[in-house]
């Protein structure tokens, strides 16, 4: 679409930005020559479903490593309080 858009960004967000928009534009520009479809406003709305169903399915896979990652937390740390729990306690030396 190369149309100039005003946002209000952080300057610590620009250059995230500046990306977003150049691979927006890669993907209409995709779908125009693959699927020869004219209507700008067809093209942008495939490239946000694409977009939004990659986001969706990523959102999906960190909570699953999420997930995973505070169940093998929690066995790490049940296994070591239990052997706190069982070690014996060895007298002190010269008692």
């Amino acid at each position: 679409m190369n149309r100039p858009y005003p946002l209000l960004v952080r300057s610590d967000e620009e250059e995230s930005v500046r990306k977003a928009a150049k691979m927006i534009n890669e993907r209409i520009k995709q779908y125009k020559e693959q699927f020869s479809v004219q209507d700008e406003l067809d093209l942008v709305i495939m490239c946000c479903l694409e977009l939004a169903t990659d986001n969706i399915n990523q959102s999906g896979r960190f909570q699953d490593g999420t997930s995973k990652a505070a169940a093998a937390l929690q066995r790490i740390d049940d296994a070591v309080n239990n052997s706190i729990l069982n070690v014996e306690e060895v007298p002190p030396s010269g008692a």
